[in-house]
């Protein structure tokens, strides 16, 4: 996705049935234009009815790594 720095998707080791989502954005505006696009659209409603619940929600600032630019 255009403005998507990493997206990875993790099995909890702890609890199989839980899966960890991060993301890393340019921008929160980038994050907030990518929900538009037909395709997310698609994966969002193939993905809602698997999702049993969000019970948190976290946004962090990244400090750097592989392919995140430092500030």
């Amino acid at each position: 996705m255009p403005g998507c720095l990493s997206y990875v998707a993790a099995v909890d080791a702890a609890e199989p049935d839980i899966v960890w989502v991060t993301e890393v954005w340019e921008s929160a505006a980038a994050h907030a234009a990518s929900l538009s696009l037909p395709a997310v659209q698609v994966a969002i409603a193939v993905g809602r009815p698997l999702i049993a619940e969000f019970e948190a929600r976290y946004e962090t600032s990244p400090l750097g790594g592989i392919g995140i630019p430092a500030d």
